[in-house]
């Protein structure tokens, strides 16, 4: 998610990045100063390409990410729950069993959250939850 970026928000990254690269060179804690940098270069990285729109198609049998070739079936999805609190936050969370990152989520601005609710309740389990901790963070801090 590609949050807007003022010319504030740069510069008290920066002031921020310095002032931990800083503690970490006068503390001679080389290891918290080569973390900090190697975070910075992994999320200049990230967030410096093109946010790619990547179609999916709720199926009879699961759901189909078209770009990435990938398909769920509805037998790997333990739990679905959507969060729409425009123009904040409209995700799709899918619960799966299948890999390490068991929770996928999917932005789905544009679309009706009642239909996606009435396609998946049929298949998949659905709960209430609310926006995670990290979440709310990460927008918070447009990052």
């Amino acid at each position: 998610m590609d949050y807007p970026r003022g010319p504030v928000w740069y510069i008290v990254a920066t002031i921020v990045g310095v002032g931990i690269i800083s503690f970490g060179i006068l503390t001679k804690a080389i290891t918290l100063t080569l973390a900090f940098l190697l975070f910075v270069a992994v999320y200049w990285l990230l967030h410096h390409r093109e946010a790619r729109i990547l179609e999916v198609a709720v199926t009879q049998h699961g759901i189909r990410i078209e770009q990435n070739d990938e398909f769920i079936p509805f037998g790997e999805i333990k739990e679905f729950w959507i969060i729409h609190n425009p123009p904040f936050v409209s995700d799709l969370k899918l619960k799966v069993t299948r890999n390490w990152n068991s929770v996928r989520t999917i932005h789905i601005f544009g679309q009706d959250p009642t239909e996606l609710r009435n396609l998946l309740a049929p298949h998949v389990k659905e709960v209430e939850r609310e926006e995670e901790l990290v979440d709310l963070i990460a927008r918070a801090l447009r990052i």
